[in-house]
């Protein structure tokens, strides 16, 4: 398929160099996604340009729908205010207010100026709303039907505005005052008898979102209750809009992203990676690696402490790495799991105490596994010592391992709990923060077992 998209980028770029109508025809045989995907590739974002300004107006919106919206703001660079205008206006709204949420405020302005009254005022009240919510998601255009129309009636209103409509998945009856009463599925009007009224076989009992709602859970609701659509509906009960699969299945990948980025410590961003310059990147990462830089001293700052005892007994130092490194991994298996449970809502905030317990006897069991692998690896493994010193070593680094592990489990849980509770985005908790917190508490456990064994 990466072939495939590779060898059009090059029959786009080919046809560019013939402004002939060749582009066009050529586009007409490919389907949007893949020519978004092909243009993606050109990475000059004037020459991505130029290839949409040579596709029919439609075509080029259909392809501007399945660009990254900072591709989509490099292009407008390079194409004409009103040119750009008119693809918007082509868009349905969301799609067009995801665009102009990420340009410059007077350039978002400008092209909502020039773009056709009614798309721009459809428009203008989707970004009245905050980002990443429902209300920024939501479709206009959906299907509205009253609860006494009988099944016939309903039939035929579809065909007069089926054309209009991006989404006819489900069917949404309201009252004389627009309040939601019922939904329906199409499959259930076209199979029901003709002479049934909405009110008979709509269902009642209704999965709604309000305009505020952030869009993880907007996305959750519809994982939750295997939904095509979900309703948004205002504070009393007026059908707003409506949030469809299609943008749920972006919200997932974006989340997903961020989530991922920030578990290895990096600034997320819906930049695509190469159309972001090495100072991009720079600054993407250069906060936690400082941040850490700090934290890592707090390592220092034990191993300076204990320098007596490393001097008097050397063969401390040789297991250092193995301890902290492995009590690291330990605390980000755990981090991890806890922060991917509670984004899924398989965790709640109420169930605090039942994960730590959780996590603490995994932990232990982790460390007594750990652990005997840990004594026989010490004893092994410092056969310049006499026995007695390889026994008292052995037992340090096995109980050490045990506690370490036990501790970077148990804090690693807690970590994700406390952020959720502090309104923190518990991903923050990232994999090295934790390593850089457990390396840490972690020598300081090693070096108070070491005085109690070997230096007693």
């Amino acid at each position: 398929m990466q072939e495939r998209t590779v060898a059009l980028a090059e029959q786009i770029r080919e046809a560019l160099q013939t402004p002939d109508g060749s582009l066009a025809r050529l586009a007409e045989e490919i389907p949007p996604q893949d020519l978004a995907e092909a243009l993606s590739l050109l990475e000059d974002p004037a020459e991505q340009a130029l290839a949409l300004v040579q596709l029919d107006e439609a075509q080029a919106s259909q392809v501007l729908d399945y660009l990254e919206p900072v591709v989509v703001e490099q292009i407008f660079e390079h194409i004409p205010t009103e040119k750009a205008a008119r693809l918007l206006s082509e868009l349905p709204a969301d799609d067009a207010a995801q665009i102009l949420e990420q340009l410059e405020d007077e350039k978002a302005e400008a092209l909502l100026r020039q773009m056709a009254p009614p798309e721009a005022r459809d428009v203008r009240e989707l970004l009245e709303y905050p980002p990443n919510t429902a209300g920024r998601l939501m479709v206009r255009q959906y299907v509205r039907v009253r609860p006494e129309w009988t099944v016939e009636q309903t039939l035929d209103y579809l065909r007069q505005v089926g054309p209009d409509i991006e989404t006819i998945y489900y069917l949404y009856a309201v009252d004389t005052r627009q309040r939601l009463v019922g939904i329906c599925s199409l499959r259930e009007v076209v199979l029901s008898d003709p002479s049934k009224r909405i009110e008979q076989i709509m269902e009642t009992d209704l999965v709604v979102v309000h305009p505020e709602t952030d869009q993880e859970e907007v996305a959750s609701l519809l994982s939750k209750y295997d939904l095509l659509a979900v309703p948004v509906v205002d504070e009393l009960g007026r059908m707003l809009g409506i949030v469809t699969i299609d943008d749920v299945v972006d919200i997932l990948v974006s989340e997903s992203t961020e989530d991922v980025l920030k578990l290895g410590g990096v600034e997320a961003t819906e930049e695509p990676y190469l159309t972001q310059t090495p100072w991009d990147l720079v600054r993407k990462r250069v906060r936690w690696l400082i941040l850490l830089f700090i934290a890592e001293r707090l390592t220092g700052t034990v191993l300076r402490h204990y320098d007596e005892e490393i001097q008097q007994f050397s063969a401390l130092a040789w297991f250092i790495p193995l301890l902290i490194g492995t009590g690291g991994n330990a605390g980000s298996q755990t981090t991890t799991t806890i922060t991917r449970a509670l984004a899924l809502g398989e965790v709640r905030l109420n169930q605090v105490l039942k994960v730590v317990g959780r996590e603490m006897v995994t932990g232990v069991l982790l460390g007594l596994m750990i652990g005997v692998i840990g004594v026989l690896n010490a004893f092994i493994w410092s056969g310049t010592l006499t026995t007695e010193q390889r026994i008292d070593l052995a037992l340090t680094v096995g109980l050490a391992q045990m506690t370490i592990i036990t501790m970077a489990t148990t804090i690693g849980a807690m970590l994700p709990l406390l952020a959720k509770r502090l309104n923190i985005d518990p991903a923050v908790m990232s994999a090295p923060f934790i390593t850089t917190l457990i390396d840490a508490a972690g020598l300081l456990l090693y070096f108070w077992i070491a005085k109690l064994i070997i230096f007693s």
